[in-house]
């Protein structure tokens, strides 16, 4: 039997050879057609919707009617106006809602309201109760009526303070189950511009928002 011989320079080609790695193919470059954009879908920002009218029927079931602003001729706000002038506190923005909790499953306690400008402003509304007790004079350590800075004497200071006391102790914020009543609420933003992109209502403490949707 022959031996055959293989010279060992042409041994290490063959060996070379066998543990070559295979070629690696191009990787398809950022944006090539058939791969995936990991940027989200651009979102369209919501069309601005002049104030007036709105409405929504919140999870529970209650039904909130309420127009943004509300004029401050609106006679459920007279007397509240009249003491804001009569004591000359600064111009507010009023939100008067119709509560109508008849068909709802829970109360509703109009927590807050939320509106959103075009530009992403956010205007405040909260119980107009906070706003009364903002207006009413104080009474000092010292017994003295104050009120933006300047002292009473005791007679406009009890009188005033039992005006706001009055006004304060008629507010509603609450509607109970099968109740409906008005609930009052405020902003101390009294230029509030003409149209919303948005505006949440928290009917309860608790913190969730509810759209309210343009009343038509």
């Amino acid at each position: 039997m022959k031996r055959i011989r293989i010279a060992l320079p042409a041994l290490a080609l063959v060996l070379a050879a066998c543990s070559a790695p295979a070629p690696v193919q191009d990787a398809p470059t950022a944006g090539a057609a058939g791969t995936k954009s990991d940027s989200p879908p651009a979102t369209a920002t919501p069309a601005a919707v002049p104030g007036g009218r709105y409405k929504l029927t919140t999870a529970s079931g209650a039904d909130i009617a309420f127009t943004l602003p509300t004029p401050a001729t609106d006679p459920a706000v007279a007397a509240i106006e009249a003491y804001r002038v009569k004591v000359g506190a600064e111009p507010v923005s009023y939100l008067v809602a119709d509560v109508d909790n008849r068909k709802g499953t829970l109360p509703v306690n109009m927590y807050m309201v939320s509106a959103f400008s075009e530009d992403g402003r956010q205007f405040t509304f909260s119980s107009v109760a906070d706003a009364i007790h903002g207006w009413a004079p104080t009474y000092s350590y010292d017994y003295k009526w104050s009120m933006d800075g300047r002292t009473l004497d005791a007679a406009e200071g009890e009188g005033l303070k039992g005006e706001a006391d009055a006004l304060y102790n008629a507010d509603t914020s609450n509607a109970d189950v099968a109740e409906r009543t008005t609930i009052i609420l405020a902003s101390s933003e009294a230029g509030l511009p003409t149209a919303f992109a948005k505006v949440a209502v928290q009917p309860s403490t608790l913190g969730n928002e509810e759209l309210a949707e343009p009343a038509g």
